[in-house]
């Protein structure tokens, strides 16, 4: 019998352990709900300027960045990493998301991964989740920080899964016409 648990394999103790496993599992729920789109499907955006597949993973991968690496920890830009490039184009508060680059969706899958290990180790590192952070007009416990990660994750991800759905019927309704 098959039993649902968050696993907190991380190393990470208490409550960013729970956080870190539920991000992991959430992405393992919207990725095998996403499946494999096609690289057609992955740079597809419904209208001019919104949302892809491909931007909605590299959005997620920059914010991961964002928060721990340069709001948290002070980091400089990884150089060419794409999910930096490419959060630095998009303007959400525009709503202007720009065509993600033209790669499969494994390219897409490893740049995420690629971020989300580095994003656990620097948990791990951390560990102190009432610690404050201040910018951007406010302060944020490193808890909050972590949390909005997982929730963060979540949206977007379900939102990668919409789009490709919307893909798939618009594609199939083009065909039988």
């Amino acid at each position: 019998m098959y039993r649902d648990d968050i696993d907190e394999r991380y190393g990470i103790d208490g409550d960013l352990g729970t956080l870190v496993a539920t991000l992991q599992d959430g992405t393992r729920e919207w990725m095998g709900n996403l499946e494999s789109p096609s690289p057609e499907a992955v740079i597809w955006q419904p209208y001019s300027n919104g949302p892809s597949i491909g931007g909605n993973l590299l959005h997620i991968a920059g914010c991961e960045w964002y928060w721990l690496g340069k709001f948290v920890n002070g980091e400089s830009e990884p150089e060419e990493d794409p999910a930096i490039k490419y959060d630095k184009i998009l303007d959400q508060g525009s709503h202007i998301w720009p065509t993600p680059p033209a790669q499969p969706i494994e390219w897409y899958f490893k740049v995420l991964a690629d971020r989300r290990a580095k994003t656990i180790e620097m948990i791990r590192a951390h560990g102190r989740p009432q610690a404050v952070y201040s910018g951007r007009g406010s302060e944020s416990t490193y808890g909050w920080i972590v949390a909005h990660l997982v929730e963060h994750d979540s949206y977007h991800g379900g939102q990668a899964v919409l789009l490709h759905e919307m893909f798939k019927r618009l594609r199939a309704s083009d065909e039988a016409s």
